[in-house]
């Protein structure tokens, strides 16, 4: 089976939680175009967002971590470090090279420095 982006996601546990777009972007307090979009991979949830979605679909399986792993695309924060920071273009066409599954490179990352850290830092999350 293809894995799904974000948008895709979404409404598939937005319609498997019974929930109309209007009645889904009501109880999220934003509007169902701006729902729709997400769902059609035209735009991308604020962190704050994506955590209100995983938490109304949490009932049908849905949990921050598992949507987070599907967005697509480089955010803003991301795309602005691998451009100001020598090196980082290189180290992510390597990255690429590799052929590796990213889930195994994320995981080798955090054996050699350590999960995320909220807050301050140097580290791009």
């Amino acid at each position: 089976m293809a894995p799904t982006y974000l948008g895709e996601e979404i409404r598939r546990l937005r319609l498997l939680a019974g929930y109309t777009l209007r009645g889904f972007a009501a109880d999220l307090g934003v509007s169902a175009a701006h729902i729709s979009d997400i769902e059609h991979n035209r735009r991308r949830p604020s962190e704050k967002l994506l955590r209100k979605i995983a938490d109304k679909l949490r009932k049908v399986g849905a949990t921050y971590d598992s949507l987070e792993k599907r967005l697509s695309g480089i955010d803003v924060k991301t795309r602005e470090w691998a451009a100001s920071t020598p090196g980082a273009r290189a180290l992510l066409r390597r990255l690429l090279e590799a052929d590796l599954d990213p889930q195994e490179i994320h995981r080798a990352l955090e054996k050699l420095i350590g999960p995320k850290r909220k807050g301050k830092g140097s580290r791009v999350g």
